[in-house]
C-alpha cells in the first residue's frame, strides 16, 4: 500500500468570507472522490488548526494500492478537477509517497 500525502500553503485571502467559501469548495470537491476513483483505498483531508509559521494550510492524505496505481490516480480526470480547485489558491506544495 502507498501513502500519498500532499500539503499546501495558500495565498492570503481577502476576507474571512472568501476563505470560508474556498474551504467549502475544497470540501465539496473532495467529497466522494474515493468513490469516483477506484485506485483510492482511503481519503482524508484536513485544514490547519494551529496556524503557526511552520504550518501548511491544507492536507490530502490518500492510500493507493501500489506504485503502479499512483499515476492512474494522479492523472484521473476526477483528480485533475480537484487539483484545479487546489491550484487556485496554492502557493506552495509538499508531497511524500511511501510504502506501508
Amino acid at each position: 500500500m502507498i501513502k500519498h500525502i500532499a500539503m499546501f500553503k495558500f495565498k492570503a485571502f481577502d476576507s474571512a468570507e472568501e476563505k470560508e467559501n474556498y474551504f467549502t469548495r475544497l470540501k465539496d470537491a473532495f467529497d466522494g472522490l474515493d468513490e469516483r476513483i477506484p485506485e483510492i483505498k482511503f481519503l482524508q483531508i484536513g485544514f490547519d488548526q494551529l496556524h503557526s509559521d511552520a504550518s501548511f494550510d491544507f492536507i490530502v492524505n490518500v492510500d493507493i494500492e501500489n506504485m503502479e496505481a499512483l499515476p492512474i490516480y494522479a492523472n484521473h480526470p476526477e483528480h485533475l478537477k480537484v487539483a484545479a480547485v487546489v491550484k487556485e489558491m496554492a502557493i506552495e506544495r509538499k508531497v511524500i509517497d511511501y510504502e506501508f
